[in-house]
């Protein structure tokens, strides 16, 4: 009779991740546990060991040797990650994991047994949120971060997140980017102080915190050009961070037309005080612009005014100059040079379907005519 090679293994039939399960003498439960992989040389590797220590101890050293889990509970845990992971990641990422956790996940498992966390608790919570993919992923990043954590440490036997569904990834509400004529009556209508700066964000594609944390010395009008070198983030409780972007690609040189060198010259005479460190744009007390205020007191205001339904925020003047530099046939490469994104997918996955375009093929048709004979 042949030897069942995955013999004391078994698949979960809709995640795919394979089970060790073998009663063991002198232990009132069965072990049941997860392997943490979908391969199965992986999971007769892991089986493997278990079975030798089963033989060697009588039972699994790696798991009964452990005692942490029966007294600490994910409060705690998540207490003693935060305090390695603030070192590691930026403070703006960290305070963004700190509002979701005490928002959502302490609430709701902050004085659970970690150990007695389970997939299905963990897809029940995820099922009670309405929001978006997006939001969930964001609520689920460090949810998830401390359980890995936890599983490192061993101290749980096994990180439930491995058996959890993916997040489906759902639509977004659409906002549709503002045309050339309506950004022309934007402009016309804003009021005069921020005339300049919706200007540049516009016609230029660079984000709102790139904007905030221009200096002169960053632009270079005689070349018609703005250096993105640091962005402008504001962290909780107002204190405002002044730091190199995230991406290398994001750091650039963006040429802008003439019309927005002469908007930058403009506002040279507002805020230029003869020092190369004083910051291009700031609001009407000379402090550095927050985006929030801008788009309730400035963006929702003028869109009100000129009778625009379309619900944006300052962000989205960037995607405003993307659709309508595609639109008017810049090459993609330009545009994704502009905007400091690595690769071309994202302008192809979010913004190229925004632009309009006729359905008729007429232009491949006129450039066959234009340099072939066509048959009779």
């Amino acid at each position: 009779m042949a030897k069942n090679i995955n013999h004391h293994l078994y698949p979960d039939k809709d995640s795919g991740v394979w089970y060790f399960q073998k009663k063991v003498r002198g232990r009132e439960k069965p072990y049941k546990l997860s392997l943490e992989t979908r391969s199965k040389l992986e999971a007769r590797r892991k089986r493997d060991e278990y079975l030798k220590q089963i033989d060697q101890q009588g039972f699994i050293t790696t798991i009964d040797a452990i005692e942490a889990p029966e007294t600490m509970v994910f409060g705690e845990v998540a207490v003693k990650w935060s305090e390695i992971v603030k070192t590691q990641i930026a403070e703006t990422t960290f305070q963004n994991y700190q509002k979701v956790m005490n928002a959502h996940v302490l609430p709701a498992f902050g004085n659970h047994q970690i150990d007695a966390i389970t997939s299905l608790d963990i897809e029940v919570f995820i099922s009670k949120f309405t929001c978006g993919s997006k939001t969930k992923q964001n609520i689920l990043t460090p949810f998830r971060l401390v359980m890995k954590f936890a599983k490192k440490h061993k101290i749980i036997q096994s990180n439930p997140f491995v058996d959890v569904d993916p997040i489906k990834k759902t639509k977004s509400a659409q906002k549709r980017p503002l045309s050339m004529e309506e950004i022309n009556r934007f402009i016309h209508s804003v009021d005069e102080f921020w005339k300049q700066l919706f200007i540049v964000l516009f016609f230029s594609g660079i984000r709102i915190a790139e904007a905030s944390a221009l200096k002169w010395k960053h632009i270079d009008l005689a070349n018609s050009v703005v250096k993105i070198r640091r962005n402008l983030v504001r962290l909780k409780g107002g204190a405002i961070v002044y730091k190199k972007p995230k991406t290398d690609s994001s750091i650039r040189d963006v040429k802008v037309p003439g019309f927005v060198v002469e908007a930058l010259r403009e506002q040279r005479k507002r805020t230029w005080e003869g020092n190369g460190d004083d910051f291009v744009f700031l609001n009407k007390k000379d402090r550095p612009i927050h985006r929030h205020t801008i788009n309730r007191l400035v963006i929702k205001p003028t869109l009100e005014s000129l009778g625009i339904s379309t619900a944006i925020s300052i962000k989205d003047t960037r995607a405003s100059f993307i659709t309508n530099a595609l639109d008017q046939n810049e090459r993609m490469s330009y545009v994704q040079k502009q905007v400091g994104h690595t690769t071309t997918r994202m302008i192809v996955d979010h913004y190229y379907r925004y632009v309009p375009a006729p359905d008729d093929g007429a232009k491949l048709e006129n450039a066959w005519k234009s340099t072939s004979i066509l048959p009779e």
